[in-house]
C-alpha cells in the first residue's frame, strides 16, 4: 500500500502474562505487515499520563482492535479501570457515527455466549480463539485493515442481452462452468488417470502443468482455474522459465513433484503441486524465516524485478528504487516476484471446486503443512476433501 501507514490502537485487558504475550505477538505481526500499532507495551513509559495516552491513541488511530476476553467484557460492561475508560470514549464515538467500522472486536478466550462488550454488540467480530488457525485469521485481519476483500466483488458486467457490436471486451466467453472447464483441461493433461497418480520428474511434471494451464485462463465472466494455500487466487498466466521452473502469475515455482487426483466425480478433480526452495534475492535480513516456518509451515519473500535485477518490495510499491546509490524512477517495466524460500505446496482446482469452502481453510492448510513434513499423505487430504459438499453454484 502506498502512502502513510495505517495506524491501529490495541485496546485490551491485562488478564495474565500469557494474554499480554499473545497481544504482543499479534501486534508484532501487524507491524511486520506494515501496520503502525499503538500498544502500551512499547509506547508507555513510567510517568506517562494514562488517560491522555488512551484518548490520543483512540482519537488518532485509523482503526481500533478491541481484544475481547471474558475479563475485558466484564470490565467494559461494568466501566472498570482503563478498559472502562476506553469504553466511554469508543461509546461516544459510536453514538456520533453509527456506521463507523473503526472499532474491530477481536475475540480471544471468550467462554460466554455474547462475545463482545455491550457497546460493540451487533458488530461483526474476528475470532482468534483457535491457535492452530492463527495465520489464516491474521491474513483475514490484514485483508480487513488494508481494505482488500478476500473475495472481491467482480466488476459490473454488461447485460447479456446487449447487441454483440456493443461488447468490446477482448476476453473470450466461457461456454461452460468452471468444473467442466477444469475437467476437460485435466483430462488433456492427465489422460487415463484414475485415483492418485504422481509425477516425480520435475521436467515432466512442468509439461503436464503447461497443458493444464495453457491459455486462455481468463474469460469475460471469470478465471475458472484457481490455486489454494494461504488464500485462494485465480490463475491468469503460467509461463515456463526453465526445465523445472515456471512463473505462475507473480509466483516463482520450482517444481519438485505433482500429483493428479481423479477420485469420485468430475467436479472433485484437483492437482497437488510441491515445490523446491527458491534462491533468495539477497535483499533482506532472513532472520524471519525460522519464525515463518514455525507459524505458517513455509517462508517467502516479495521483491520487484527491474532492469534485470531485484529491487525491494517497498521500492516496487513506491515506484522508484535506489540503484548504484541513486534513486531511479521505475518506468512501468518492473514486475512483482514472490519467491518461496522453503519447500512449498498448494492445490490447483476449478473455482467451483468443493475446496472453495471457508470452513475448510484452516484444516486445508494444516494438512498441507503435514504433507510437506511427511506427517500426512495426499490420500488423507482426499479423505477430508471428499467430505466437503458440492457447491451449488459452480
Amino acid at each position: 500500500m502506498k502512502g502513510s501507514a495505517i495506524k491501529v490502537f490495541v485496546s485490551y485487558s491485562h488478564d495474565d502474562d500469557d494474554h499480554k504475550a499473545w497481544v504482543y505477538k499479534l501486534s508484532c505481526d501487524l507491524v511486520r505487515n506494515g501496520i503502525d500499532v499503538v500498544l502500551d507495551q512499547w509506547d508507555l513509559s513510567l510517568g506517562t499520563n494514562l488517560p491522555k495516552f488512551m484518548e490520543r491513541g483512540l482519537a488518532e488511530s485509523n482503526r481500533v482492535l478491541v481484544i475481547c476476553t471474558d475479563s475485558y467484557i466484564e470490565k467494559s460492561d461494568q466501566g472498570c479501570g482503563g478498559v472502562g475508560y476506553e469504553k466511554n470514549i469508543l461509546t461516544a464515538d459510536l453514538l456520533m457515527d453509527q456506521d463507523s467500522n473503526k472499532f474491530v472486536p477481536v475475540v480471544r478466550n471468550v467462554a460466554r455466549k455474547v462475545k463482545t462488550p455491550m457497546c460493540l454488540s451487533g458488530r461483526l467480530y474476528i475470532d482468534f480463539s483457535d491457535d492452530e488457525c492463527y495465520q489464516d485469521i491474521l491474513l483475514k485481519l490484514l485483508h480487513e485493515m488494508y481494505g482488500v476483500p478476500i473475495r472481491p466483488k467482480p466488476e459490473l458486467g454488461k447485460s447479456p442481452f446487449l447487441e454483440e457490436e456493443y461488447i468490446c471486451d477482448d476476453l473470450p466467453d466461457l461456454k461452460e462452468n468452471s468444473t467442466e472447464f477444469f475437467y476437460r483441461r485435466f483430462n488433456n493433461a492427465f489422460p487415463g488417470v484414475r485415483g492418485i497418480e504422481w509425477f516425480r520428474k520435475p521436467d515432466i511434471a512442468i509439461q503436464r502443468l503447461k497443458l493444464l494451464l495453457e491459455k486462455p485462463l481468463q474469460f469475460k465472466s471469470e478465471e475458472p482455474i484457481w490455486w489454494w494455500r494461504s488464500g485462494e487466487m485465480g490463475i491468469k498466466n503460467f509461463d515456463i522459465i526453465k526445465n523445472e521452473e515456471a512463473l505462475m502469475d507473480c509466483h516463482e515455482i520450482i517444481l519438485d513433484k505433482i500429483a493428479a487426483v481423479n477420485y469420485g466425480s468430475y467436479y472433485q478433480c484437483f492437482v497437488y503441486v510441491q515445490t523446491k526452495a527458491s534462491e533468495p534475492s539477497g535483499l533482506y535480513d532472513y532472520s524471519y524465516v525460522s519464525d515463518s516456518i514455525e507459524n505458517q509451515g513455509f517462508a517467502r519473500e516479495e521483491c520487484g524485478v527491474f532492469d534485470g535485477g531485484f529491487i525491494r518490495r517497498e521500492e516496487y510499491d513506491d515506484g522508484a528504487a535506489v540503484i548504484n546509490g541513486l534513486p531511479v524512477k521505475l518506468d512501468g517495466s518492473e514486475s512483482l516476484l514472490i519467491k518461496y524460500l522453503t519447500p512449498y505446496n498448494f492445490i490447483i482446482a476449478p473455482s467451483g471446486s468443493p475446496i472453495n469452502n471457508v470452513s475448510f481453510d484452516c484444516a486445508r492448510n494444516i494438512i498441507l503443512n503435514d504433507i510437506l513434513n511427511d506427517e500426512a499423505t495426499l490420500e488423507y487430504f482426499w479423505d477430508e476433501f471428499s467430505k466437503l459438499p458440492r457447491r451449488t453454484r459452480e
